[in-house]
């Protein structure tokens, strides 16, 4: 065997180990907010789970929820799950008293969101396709 076949047979282990390594570390990364979203479900899947009048947060709803939540790239900071009363999985960053992001997940496509950065106040929509959009990403990485 050469030289440049022992070296390149090396250099795919260390790449298939370092890959491996990654795909581990996202998963635990992410499971915790994806736990954490199984339990909300399951308290939130009752018609006034609040006590009150609040909506059940339906499976379409959580599935959306978890597909945001599985597509945040490696590293990257996980929510907070919560729900809304009107039947909504809310994905919730705060990294300090006046900076928090909240965005609820609807399954029609939209993300609806509303931050304090600071003394500034961004409200609006994204749209998305089953994964999480640029956008979603930079309002994140701004807090």
């Amino acid at each position: 065997m050469s030289i440049a076949t022992r070296y390149s047979n090396r250099l795919d282990r260390a790449t298939s180990q370092s890959r491996k390594r990654l795909q581990e570390s996202r998963a635990i990364g992410n499971r915790a907010a994806l736990d954490e979203l199984g339990e909300v479900f399951q308290e939130c899947s009752e018609a006034g789970w609040d006590g009150y009048n609040a909506r059940p947060v339906d499976q379409e709803k959580m599935l959306c929820a978890f597909r945001i939540i599985d597509s945040l790239p490696p590293g990257f900071p996980m929510p907070s799950i919560g729900a809304d009363p009107d039947g909504q999985i809310a994905l919730d960053w705060r990294t300090g008293p006046h900076r928090i992001l909240s965005v609820s997940v609807d399954p029609e496509g939209v993300l609806h969101y509303a931050g304090i950065y600071g003394r500034n106040k961004h409200h609006g929509t994204i749209e998305y396709y089953f994964s999480a959009p640029d956008k979603l990403l930079q309002l994140v990485a701004e807090l």
